[in-house]
């Protein structure tokens, strides 16, 4: 009888261990379900931060009277929900706008973007000749039987560039140089020359002007498109978040603005951050 009830002691004394254990795995499992649901609530107001941001800075274009909002000029830091953001614009015409900039301007691009003179010389023809409607090719450019010979399976376009990305495919752009000048250009400005007040110290630089020149008072034009970017950096939370979006100002109070553009910021400014040669 004492053998039995000293086999049925440790039964039981095995059933609550084990019991013990499966109710520790539970709890466990809750506080890690707990964990990232509150993880993700967090992202999720970030993210609204951002986009808060975004809205601002809409609200500031639309709502300025004549000049510029200040934010053009210098980032604007907003608290949003605990958040602290920074939050930018520009005109898109600070660009260079790769259907309507001349081969000068195209060479000045290049040259910011850490190619020697005669690269950049060749870079501009060959945009030239991917955008124009003709086979001929341009002193230093390229048409269909260039692009074969590097062995592409593309010739050029032959018209307009639908949207910035599409430089990369031009013959010579390497992948670092794409990545050094993608957030310089555009193909929404729709002007051949560009604002110097309000361009990147690169283009500055490599335009001849003074990159550390006080910007001049801009004013705001119906039908031009703006820049707007939010970014938020904590640190604490190890939270990142950046937004760009370009909109259009039509001068309707209706209809004041079009969404043009939206993208990312991270991706875009941190491969040029990591491809741009460094200002000496």
């Amino acid at each position: 009888m004492r053998g039995q009830r000293g086999v049925a002691l440790i039964a039981v004394l095995a059933f609550l261990a084990a019991m013990s254990l499966i109710a520790a795995g539970v709890v466990g499992a809750a506080r890690s379900v707990a964990t990232g649901a509150s993880r993700e609530v967090v992202r999720a107001q970030a993210q609204a931060a951002v986009e808060s941001g975004i809205d601002h800075g809409i609200a500031a274009l639309v709502n300025a009277q004549g000049f510029a909002p200040a934010l053009v000029s210098e980032p604007e830091t907003i608290e949003v929900g605990g958040f602290r953001v920074v939050v930018s614009a520009r005109p898109e015409r600070a660009k260079v706008d790769l259907n309507y900039a001349d081969g000068n301007l195209l060479a000045i691009l290049f040259r910011a973007g850490g190619a020697d003179a005669q690269v950049a010389a060749r870079l501009a023809d060959a945009v030239e000749d991917w955008r124009d409607g003709d086979a001929l090719v341009r002193l230093n450019g390229a048409e269909r039987r260039q692009y074969e010979e590097a062995g592409r399976s593309y010739g050029p376009a032959n018209r307009f560039f639908t949207n910035a990305d599409e430089l990369r495919l031009v013959l010579g752009v390497t992948g670092p140089l794409y990545d050094c000048v993608r957030p310089q250009v555009t193909v929404l400005a729709q002007r051949g020359g560009i604002d110097l007040d309000s361009a990147s110290p690169a283009l500055r630089r490599a335009s001849g002007a003074d990159p550390m020149l006080p910007k001049a008072e801009l004013t705001l034009g119906v039908g031009e498109a703006y820049e707007i970017t939010a970014r938020l950096d904590d640190d604490v939370r190890g939270l990142k978040r950046g937004e760009r979006v370009v909109v259009r100002l039509t001068g309707n109070p209706l209809d004041p603005y079009w969404v043009l553009s939206a993208e990312r910021v991270r991706p875009m400014d941190d491969a040029a951050a990591r491809a741009c040669p460094k200002a000496g």
